[in-house]
Parts: C-alpha cells; structure tokens; sequence
C-alpha cells in the first residue's frame, strides 16, 4: 500500500499589508536576505519592504529578476546569493519571479519567503517551478524537495491589480477539484509521490466551491480595488487552496491542454490560468459531463472565462493544426494519461472540435 503524502508551506499569512510584516516572517529564517523581483515590482514595493527588513535588523540585498525562469538567470541569482551569504531568499511579484526564487532557494541552500503581488496562479505554495529558455520556450517542470517556508500575500496589493489577473487564477483553480477527481479515480500518485488522502481532496473541494461561490463578488471588488470578505476567500482559494489542492492530487485533461497550447503557440497573451480555464470544459468534454459543462458555463461568461478556442487566440485553426495540438496533448510524459476515460486521438481532437 502506497503511503499517504502532504506536502505544505510550513507558513502561509495572508491580510491588507501583510508585506510591511515582511522584516518579521523574515527573521524567524535568518538574518541576511536577498530579495528577487522584477524591475516594476521593485519600484513599486521594493521601499517598502527594504523599510521593513531593516526594522528588524536583516542586512539584505536587493536583485533584479531578468524576467524569464530559464537556466542562465537562475544561475546569476545562486551566484548573488552566495556572494551575500543569504539565509534567505525573498521572492516577490508573479509567477515566474516565485519560480525563479524557488529555483535559487533550492540550489543556494537557503530559506524561501514567496511573496505573490498578484492571485493569477496557484504556484506561490507549490515545491513545482516551471522552467524555459532565455528565449521564453518551455522546457518542463523543477520539482524540489520543499515547499516555501513562507507565503507573505499583501491582500491589499493584490486587490489593487488587474481584475483579469485574479479571473486567471480563478480558472486554474476551478481546475484543482475537477483534476483532483480524475487522478483519484485513476489511482495516480500525486506530486509527492504519495497516494491521494482524503485531506487532499477536501482541500481542492473547498477551491472549487469558494471559487464559484465568491468569484462574481470578488471581481467587482477588485474593480474598485477594494478589500472584501469575498476578496480574501478567493485569493486564499487561487494561492492556498489551489495550490496544495493540485499538489497532494494531481493534474489532468486542463493542464494538459494548457501545456500542449503553450508549445503550440507562441502567443504570450494569453495567462496560464485562463488556458487551464478552457481546459477544464476540454477535459469536461472527454469525459461526457455535460452537465458539469452547464454548471460552469454561466460563471465563466460572468467573469469573462474563455469558453472557446477563439478566446485564447487559437481561433483561426484548420484541422491540421488541430492535429498538431492533439499530438502535443499526447505527448510523453503529458498529464492526460492521469485521465480515467478515454484519451485516444480520436477522443481529443472531437473534445477540441466542441471548443471552436
């Protein structure tokens, strides 16, 4: 018998201005710190959250993230990091920064704070990093031996980003649940190479609902870049909930096409979270549930989730290229297989044809 495995963030805090508590959460892993974010972030937050590391005595060092999660960049920060002697690594901004932090946390040997300034994905809490090249391809998946130690998520900034970029995340974590189902039925091992316990599968139950029960209120309070109630459930259910959801059970048909559109593509435009989003229908085709199909629907076209493959810009497509995706969405190693229904050629190029 397979054993049960959960992993988690050994710390995850979330509230308005969580970050000016930066300098706290960081001195309870160390004393000296190198802080990674983009060039926008830095001089957004950057002031802020230095003001907040010297108000508890961390000498810390602040490095510019190039911008893409690729072996060269990583590279660069381990070599910063090791210069400064970090204790810890502070990574803030979006998802590709949080990956990076991971990324140099792991190889420095150091102590990581993920600090996300936006709700688009649920990577903040995760032991997983995408990695691509300098020229933006995807290469694959970074697994690594721990979650974060922290997740710091400032509500407030949050709520003062782009409305679309919470929608995003909303998308990939109507995915948990759903994916979640799919890897238990068919027996699959989830990321920690345990097998799915009932814990898991509540914890991704809870992202769904929270998710269709907060979403629409949420948005609107986004729009006028307010704090709600409503606010907090749905960035805990797209970070937290999302996030140790898909870990401790796995990932299916939606990531699956998200991953196969990615490579086919190179259309950056689209977020990750709304792909999911569309692979979640996808996936809902292959296994005959339309009236999950129905359930959804209504929601995606409230807070303006892509419902069809014109939506992410794939509209224009002709059978061939419909093969081609198909072809990724079959490749070796693809989450599709974590599927319990059938996944032949044929199956999935009719899933596809129903998105157009």
């Amino acid at each position: 018998m397979t054993d049960q495995i959960l992993g988690l963030p050994a710390k995850y805090i979330q509230g308005p201005g969580a970050l000016d508590r930066l300098g706290r959460a960081t001195a309870s892993l160390g004393a000296t710190a190198v802080l990674i974010g983009d060039e926008f972030v830095l001089n957004l937050l950057g002031s802020k959250m230095s003001m907040s590391l010297k108000d508890e005595n961390i000498e810390h060092s602040i490095a510019t993230f190039g911008g893409e999660c690729c072996r060269p960049e990583i590279n660069r920060l381990v070599s910063i990091a090791r210069s400064k002697g970090a204790e810890v690594i502070i990574a803030v901004g979006g998802g590709k920064a949080l990956d990076t932090g991971k990324a140099v946390s792991s190889e420095a040997g150091t102590r990581l704070i993920c600090a996300p300034t936006i709700a688009s994905t649920d990577g903040p809490v995760s032991s997983i990093a995408v990695e691509y090249s300098p020229d933006h391809e995807h290469i694959g998946v970074m697994r690594f031996n721990q979650s974060p130690s922290i997740v710091l998520v400032d509500s407030t900034v949050i709520a003062n980003a782009p409305g679309r970029l919470l929608v995003a995340g909303m998308g990939d974590g109507l995915a948990t649940w759903l994916e979640a189902r799919a890897c238990a039925t068919s027996g699959k091992k989830n990321f920690g190479g345990g097998s799915i316990s009932p814990v898991a599968m509540t914890l991704a139950r809870s992202c769904h609902d929270t998710i269709l029960e907060f979403g629409r209120a949420a948005l609107a309070a986004v729009n006028e870049n307010t704090v709600t109630e409503a606010v907090e459930k749905v960035i805990e259910a797209n970070i937290f909930l999302s996030g140790v959801g898909f870990e401790n059970t796995g990932v299916a048909g939606a990531h699956a096409l998200d991953t196969a559109v990615s490579r086919f593509t190179s259309d950056h435009s689209i977020h990750h979270g709304e792909r999911v989003a569309l692979g979640v229908l996808f996936q809902l085709h292959l296994e005959n549930d339309q009236d999950q199909i129905d359930a959804l629907l209504p929601f995606y076209r409230d807070v303006g989730l892509p419902t069809t493959l014109s939506e992410i810009n794939l509209g224009g497509i002709d059978d061939g290229q419909l093969n081609k995706i198909t072809a990724l969405i079959l490749r070796e190693g693809s989450p599709i297989r974590n599927l319990p229904t059938d996944h032949s050629a044929d199956a999935i190029l009719q899933a596809l044809q129903r998105l157009r």
